[in-house]
């Protein structure tokens, strides 16, 4: 066996270095329980904050209300009492309506009907002459 030629075979082999791992830091854990409960303490703060905002509205909407209603009664008194006709007793703004509503209503034809009508609202002492100016003058 000479002429063959020995086989030259390396039997060294590298030894393979392991990767070593790569170390990822720990995440905070969370227990879910602990989770849980933060969320249903935070919804109920969260309810409770509405009813209480709520609650401050309907208050708000009340005094809005009340405070509109006001409003129109002091308007409606504001604006008889620059028309003339407002009293705080409303038979005597009736009566003034009415007196208002005669004396301004002359006709120069029916000046002897328009004196008997104008005639009881004044006092008796007062009295009114036919030769009393009845014309209306409109100025502007």
């Amino acid at each position: 066996m000479r002429g063959l030629p020995k086989p030259k075979v390396n039997f060294e082999y590298e030894k393979k270095q392991k990767d070593k791992a790569v170390k990822i830091p720990k995440a905070h854990v969370y227990n879910l329980s602990k989770v849980r409960k933060i969320v249903v303490g935070l919804l109920i703060t969260l309810v409770l904050y509405f009813a209480y905002v709520l609650v401050l509205a309907n208050g708000v909407a009340i005094k809005n209300r009340e405070l509109r209603h006001n409003i129109t009664n002091l308007t409606t008194r504001l604006d008889k009492a620059s028309a003339g006709t407002t009293s705080y007793n409303p038979i005597v703004g009736q009566y003034l309506a009415n007196f208002v509503t005669a004396y301004y209503t002359f006709d120069k034809t029916k000046s002897d009907a328009w004196l008997d009508k104008v005639t009881p609202y004044f006092a008796k002492n007062v009295t009114l002459s036919s030769s009393t100016n009845t014309e209306v003058l409109i100025s502007q």
